[in-house]
């Protein structure tokens, strides 16, 4: 996985970013969701590195990126990334996302919003519209979104007794299928799985979208990005169910556009060439 990219640590001021970087081109930020790491990206990665230059960082607290001083908000994760890209000589950039990685790249439009140069967005809804719809029939499916947020250390130390058992869970009910995990990747996220930091930080990441990445969030309402924005999901997944995601996030990016694959949660794993495609459409438009 990842041929001829090299491996990065990057100190900052309140974490420690690690990430793949590979190719030659424009600067094309990559970024993960739970329970995963940078490593979702290897079966487009090598492709987009043909064109672009790829960062594929791991979030704070995930995988091999360390948070240094708590703080688990998509504020923050977002400051993380423009602080990595601005290191590595890039203030402006596009980004592609998953999940957490897609709402800390929405947050990064918001705060940043001089430094991204177009977005895509896969299989997310907007979080305020998440917990606007939480009703019986999502809750079952996004329990984690509860469970995780839960004060105090009973989630993690729960987690802890059994992580790869946890993660296993996770990354079914979010497939909603067989999953569809290469072996090298699947053991990459079993690997960060049993990092007590690992555990944290989904905690930490879950905990604070309950809480201050509302506050964010609702003291946003109404600004709207003109960038290019993208925006897939899983026809098989649960993101347009109460919803449609492109109409959702038109609230915040207008000019968005995009569709639903025939996938579940996990599109660029279950099929990496419609994304891959989809992904190069975007970028060259953008």
């Amino acid at each position: 996985m990842f041929s001829g990219f090299e491996k990065i640590d990057i100190e900052l001021p309140n974490a420690t970013v690690h990430a793949r970087v590979g190719g030659q081109g424009a600067p094309l930020l990559l970024l993960h969701g739970y329970p995963q790491t940078h490593v979702m990206w290897h079966p487009i990665a090598e492709e987009l590195a043909q064109s672009y230059r790829v960062i594929a960082p791991d979030l704070r607290g995930y995988g091999d990126s360390l948070c240094l001083d708590g703080d688990f908000s998509f504020r923050a994760m977002a400051q993380d990334q423009v602080s990595l890209m601005k290191q590595l000589g890039y203030p402006r950039f596009h980004v592609i996302s998953h999940d957490r990685g897609a709402r800390t790249a929405h947050r990064m439009v918001l705060d940043h919003p001089s430094a991204v140069q177009s977005v895509v967005l896969l299989d997310i809804l907007p979080t305020l519209d998440v917990w606007r719809t939480m009703d019986e029939w999502l809750a079952k499916r996004y329990y984690h979104w509860t469970f995780l947020a839960q004060p105090g250390e009973m989630p993690r130390r729960l987690i802890a007794g059994n992580p790869i058992l946890f993660l296993q869970s996770a990354l079914l009910g979010l497939a909603g299928t067989q999953t569809p995990f290469a072996k090298e990747a699947l053991a990459e996220y079993e690997r960060a799985a049993l990092k007590p930091d690992v555990i944290a930080a989904w905690c930490g990441d879950y905990a604070a979208a309950a809480s201050i990445d509302l506050e964010h969030d609702r003291a946003s309402l109404g600004e709207k990005s003109q960038i290019p924005c993208s925006v897939f999901w899983g026809r098989k997944g649960v993101v347009d169910h109460h919803l449609d995601p492109l109409e959702a996030w038109r609230a915040w990016f207008p000019n968005a556009v995009g569709q639903a694959i025939d996938a579940g949660h996990f599109l660029v794993e279950e099929r990496p060439a419609d994304i891959l495609e989809a992904c190069l459409i975007h970028l060259r438009g953008a």
